[in-house]
């Protein structure tokens, strides 16, 4: 993300930066949805199968209230997807100049610069990242399943 954030300046921007599989008429509908809102965007999922999930705390609202690295009576999961402003650019610049590089720190420091984060519910998202993930997303993609 910051060896592209250079490129980022100009227009809001979707980012992933973990190999996911989700269904295409989510991100369709997501990309429609994120093209017009005032406020980044952050797909979550009740799915969670990592080993260090990031869970997304929302008000009634979906605004996003926190990030946190224990459950904490949080019902989502980051979904690894970010549909990003410009204005995320100068949180960014904080987090890389101090010494930060964790996407999950940035995702904090989004909130404490005081940015309004919505986040955006999928119904299912694999993160690709063990041999076994294979075969579940496999049949996923084969069954369309939620």
């Amino acid at each position: 993300f910051a060896e592209i954030s250079r490129f980022l300046s100009d227009s809001r921007f979707i980012l992933t930066t973990v190999d996911t599989i989700f269904r295409e008429d989510e991100f369709a509908a997501f990309v429609q949805t994120f093209a017009e809102s005032p406020v980044s965007l952050f797909p979550v999922t009740t799915y969670s199968d990592d080993e260090k999930p990031l869970y997304v705390g929302v008000d009634d609202n979906m605004h996003i209230t926190g990030f946190h690295d224990v459950q904490c009576h949080c019902r989502y999961v980051s979904a690894g997807i970010y549909g990003l402003l410009p204005s995320a650019l100068p949180t960014l610049e904080g987090c890389l100049l101090r010494g930060e590089s964790r996407m999950r720190n940035f995702q904090r420091a989004l909130l404490a610069d005081g940015l309004r984060l919505r986040a955006y519910p999928f119904s299912k998202v694999l993160d690709i990242d063990h041999a076994s993930d294979i075969q579940k997303a496999e049949q996923f993609l084969r069954c369309g399943c939620k």
